[in-house]
């Protein structure tokens, strides 16, 4: 009897089960690690080390001190050596620190530079109303008293009015525009026109989400008038004083 054929396997080759195609996995996004504490200044660790030092050697001639009770001279050699030591020691140390400790750590300006970013986008996001509440509480952060949001229909370019810490009266006129617009001339000259003449503000600021044109600027220099614009509104509000901010824009030249 003939043998039993196998039935032949179809394709001609040995069949194998088709794998299936590997979907890649969703990569997450980095996690934000939270943020460490700042690191001390060299002068902060460099004193550490100058009372660490004179911790040790005090500790050294004590027990020295205590264990050689009869021999006062020998004692006195030894603890004015380890004094010596540590003051050679702890100087050189606080001399480096001093020099150095002044020096900003990476990446500071561009860390403020980021939170100041993220601040002027939540400004972006104010109407004017907010805005002029804004620019008052950073007023009374800084020391100024008699703070009063005016904004409105007749408030005659006095959207907010107080003092300086220096008691000098304040009017400041708040403008909320979009980052690529700009204050131009006509609105800095009905400032102009109110701020001393009706108000009579001894310090007059024009506050700005956006940049200012070269003829309002020119116009705001000659009249006395400090110009704030997003730059500036920016370092504001990341916590330079508004003290600073009006002397950098008294002595610094006309920004474009």
């Amino acid at each position: 009897m003939s043998a039993a054929r196998r039935p032949a396997r179809s394709g001609g080759g040995t069949s194998r089960t088709p794998r299936r195609p590997r979907v890649p996995r969703q990569q997450r996004p980095p996690t934000r690690r939270p943020s460490a504490r700042p690191r001390p200044t060299r002068t902060r660790r460099a004193l550490t080390r100058f009372y660490t030092y004179a911790t040790v050697a005090f500790c050294v001639a004590a027990g020295i001190a205590g264990y050689l009770r009869a021999w006062n001279a020998l004692v006195g050699i030894i603890a004015a050596a380890a004094f010596l030591l540590v003051a050679i020691l702890g100087t050189r140390q606080l001399a480096n620190g001093v020099r150095r400790g002044f020096r900003p750590h990476r990446g500071t300006s561009s860390t403020r530079q980021r939170r100041a970013t993220r601040s002027l986008t939540a400004v972006d996001a104010m109407d004017g109303t907010a805005f002029e509440h804004h620019v008052a509480a950073l007023c009374m952060r800084d020391g100024c008293t008699q703070i009063q949001v005016n904004g409105g229909a007749g408030d005659l370019g006095a959207d907010v009015t107080g003092r300086l810490p220096n008691g000098r009266s304040l009017v400041i006129q708040c403008k909320r525009y979009a980052p690529d617009r700009s204050v131009g001339s006509p609105d800095m000259q009905r400032f102009v026109g109110t701020a001393r003449p009706v108000h009579n503000a001894d310090v007059a600021l024009f506050v700005a989400s956006c940049r200012f044109t070269a003829p309002a600027r020119d116009l705001a220099h000659s009249q006395r008038i400090v110009t704030i614009d997003r730059e500036l509104l920016g370092l504001w509000m990341t916590g330079t004083a508004l003290s600073s901010i009006i002397a950098m824009t008294a002595t610094g030249p006309a920004r474009r």
